[in-house]
């Protein structure tokens, strides 16, 4: 308990000081472990979470890299909502006990994305990427996330979220079901290409040669 008193004390401390709180949002991030601190860590999601509940105007912050490999950020984002008025995230890719891989479009990428629109939360959610792979070319890396982030908000906002709903609070279970599964084999790839295209960028494969040409070019000659 003693080390988390004085974890305490120094977040107050911090949040004493005077500061804009309409440019600044003091977040709190909890973490399911530390490098060297493997049994024991002071700020846990327990302490975290309650930290933000009782100082007003802190907020929780979840990176979904910090829980246990069975726990879904996806799960907890609408669970927050129900209590505050904002959130924030780190948007990684946890691997085992180990986090901050490069975003993939992957179910829990997308999971996460489809609860921030279905809860009509996207003024309320701080969505920040946090990832890098030091294995691979940085630049494919952060290109790479950053453009997975937003296929899995334009995925969700391509759900017709009013029509599940309406059929969960009809308790039409079976129907949610398979509307749901279908969902998954809709010609989403078109609507991104059509997104690249309308921002004036170049849609998948396209953006790599670019990547290429500056790794040849500039990166290696460091």
């Amino acid at each position: 308990m003693g080390p988390r008193m004085r974890y305490k004390a120094s977040i107050e401390e911090i949040l004493s000081e005077p500061y804009d709180k309409e440019m600044v949002k003091p977040c709190v991030e909890s973490k399911v472990f530390g490098i060297g601190v493997e049994a024991f860590t002071a700020g846990s999601a327990e302490f975290a979470l309650t930290f933000a509940a009782t100082h007003e105007g802190c907020l929780p912050l979840m990176d979904n890299g910090h829980y246990h490999p069975t726990e879904m950020v996806s799960d907890k984002i609408p669970a927050l909502l129900c209590f505050f008025p904002e959130i924030a995230l780190h948007i990684t890719r946890p691997i085992r006990w180990d986090s901050d891989h490069v975003v993939l479009f992957d179910d829990e990428t997308r999971e996460m994305a489809k609860e921030i629109v279905r809860c009509n939360a996207l003024d309320r959610v701080y969505m920040a990427l946090d990832y890098f792979d030091a294995s691979i070319n940085r630049i494919s890396a952060w290109t790479t996330g950053f453009r997975n982030w937003q296929k899995a908000l334009l995925y969700a906002l391509c759900i017709p979220n009013e029509q599940l709903k309406e059929l969960q609070n009809k308790n039409e279970l079976t129907e949610l079901q398979v509307a749901q599964d279908e969902m998954k084999t809709m010609p989403f790839g078109d609507i991104w290409d059509e997104y690249c295209r309308v921002c004036n960028v170049k849609g998948d494969r396209g953006w790599f040669d670019d990547v290429k040409v500056y790794e040849s070019e500039i990166l290696k000659q460091r």
